[in-house]
């Protein structure tokens, strides 16, 4: 299992991307995916969670955890997505903050900046030369 669990920490939370908000109902289970760098935190409640494989829209519970009001669950950047099952199992309303990370540039698209950088310096460089040799032409 690549997610881990943590207690939150007062610090500043990174860029994220998206932020909802889940509302699980007592006794109701809610299927979610976990992207890579995402974080599921519980607001209120205590929120089982189940892993495993997805099978026909089921998740088949290879492990189980419980995640208390305030603990975070933490899917690491370079882990595929991951589905999980979230079950509420007490009498009261319980709510999970899910985070996901601003999507980081891949090396392909910093390379593809790179090669656009140097193209337009290429392209004002060819175009002052060319400004400068008609001047030149010009007054000659």
């Amino acid at each position: 299992m690549t997610a881990k669990t943590q207690a939150t920490q007062a610090s500043r939370p990174a860029a994220t991307a998206c932020r909802l908000v889940l509302d699980i109902a007592p006794g109701q289970h809610l299927l979610t995916c976990l992207p890579a760098g995402s974080t599921l935190q519980s607001l209120e409640g205590d929120i089982q969670l189940g892993f495993g494989p997805l099978i026909c829209g089921q998740v088949l519970h290879a492990a189980q955890q419980t995640l208390a009001a305030g603990q975070a669950l933490t899917q690491e950047r370079g882990a595929p997505a991951t589905w999980v099952r979230l079950h509420n199992p007490g009498r009261e309303m319980a709510r999970a903050l899910l985070m996901e990370s601003a999507p980081q540039r891949s090396g392909l698209a910093h390379a593809w900046a790179w090669v656009a950088a140097r193209w337009t310096k290429a392209a004002s460089s060819n175009a002052a030369n060319g400004a400068n040799a008609a001047h030149r032409v010009g007054a000659a």
